[in-house]
């Protein structure tokens, strides 16, 4: 049974989704809410996303392939197109940010409303640029910004506009992306015929799905864990730069097995087909990373003095997630109901004959955004 209630799109269109990960391209055609036709091609895990001429010819090449898979090479130029990335490339945040106004006992008025959000839009740029100063200390664009909620002296309303009041609040979402990646994007997106793609954030699928609801969501992908919460609203959104590869290569280094033995090792190991022996020895492996995504884990639930309930249900995917020893991890720091996000889960009808996994709950997720 689905989490969600099927919504309804405003008209019949069909959409083309590619989602640009570490380990591989995904590829959907789908009609709201509808999924027709879905494609994998791995790539090259590491070095990537370095804005070489090499680089972009693997992406390209994957994606490519994806594309003819989809059989949509003529007809590309008649879809809408969405395309995202890994979340340690495409990013997002939240912010809860105040404006205290002079004239109190006067209406809002449109034009002051538009100086309200601004004023709060650059607050939040601010904010943005105080976080990242160390790591990415000014470079970073703003590709989209919105106002989650907004209230007026603690009251929740649909628009400040003709109300009276001195305390506002708001919550407000930010998209955006390193700048070294930028011109990366550009030329991935003219050499595919993607000049007029929107980019989306996995983020954006659970916003409207999530509100009046509680939960927390993990997705471990190729090199990155994302933890986006929910509790009626959007709480917070936090990752940290350790995932599924991280294990992979401490596998790799101590058995010295190539990729894809590793790769292979680990699906045996999260569907309990290997020995005793050889099951106790991946597990000596892989302790010391696991203790460290969970000492991640554990510092991003707590930043700033944060408190995090964790009676709220725990919804894990990407591929990492699969991985023996993560669900005991977060029990461990007091987590009870843990659930896998799959695409039974979301308001979607799988047309195709695929059986859909976690490891692509990430991409499911970008066809239930609400497109603008």
């Amino acid at each position: 049974m689905n989490l969600f209630k099927i919504f309804k799109p405003k008209k019949s269109e069909d959409f083309l989704v590619l989602d640009f990960g570490r380990s591989s391209v995904k590829g959907i055609i789908f009609s709201p809410p509808i999924i027709k036709n879905y494609q994998v091609e791995k790539i090259e895990r590491f070095g990537v996303f370095d804005g070489k001429d090499f680089e972009l010819d693997v992406l390209k090449r994957a994606a490519t392939k994806v594309i003819d898979g989809l059989g949509i090479k003529d007809e590309i130029a008649r879809f809408s197109q969405i395309i995202s990335f890994s979340p340690d490339i495409l990013k997002a945040e939240v912010f809860d940010l105040s404006y205290t106004r002079e004239k109190d006992k006067e209406k809002i008025e449109k034009k002051e409303q538009e100086e309200i959000y601004q004023s709060i839009f650059k607050k939040a740029e601010e904010k943005l640029s105080k976080k990242f100063e160390k790591n990415l200390p000014g470079h970073f664009k703003i590709l989209k910004k919105k106002i989650l909620e907004e209230k007026i002296s603690g009251y929740k309303v649909s628009s400040i506009s003709n109300f009276k009041g001195k305390n506002l609040n708001f919550k407000i979402s930010v998209i955006f992306c390193p700048r070294d990646y930028l011109s990366f994007i550009d030329s991935l997106k003219i050499s595919l015929g993607l000049e007029k793609a929107k980019i989306y954030h996995i983020v954006e699928g659970l916003f409207d799905l999530m509100l009046n609801n509680s939960g927390i969501f993990v997705n471990i992908g190729a090199k990155n864990t994302l933890i986006v919460s929910f509790k009626k609203q959007l709480k917070f959104i936090e990752d940290f730069q350790i995932g599924g590869a991280d294990f992979s290569k401490k596998i790799s280094e101590t058995l010295g097995l190539k990729e894809v033995d590793v790769e292979n090792l680990k699906k045996d190991f999260s569907k309990n087909k290997l020995s005793v022996k050889v099951k106790k020895r991946l597990e000596e492996i892989i302790s010391p990373a696991l203790n460290s995504w969970q000492r991640k884990f554990k510092e991003k639930l707590e930043i700033r003095g944060r408190t995090f309930d964790f009676s709220q249900k725990v919804y894990l995917f990407g591929g990492g997630s699969l991985l023996p020893g993560i669900k005991k991890k977060i029990e461990e720091l007091g987590a009870r109901k843990i659930n896998y996000l799959l695409a039974k889960d979301l308001p979607l009808k799988n047309k195709t004959k695929i059986s859909f996994s976690v490891e692509d709950t990430s991409s499911l997720l970008l066809t239930i955004c609400k497109y603008l």
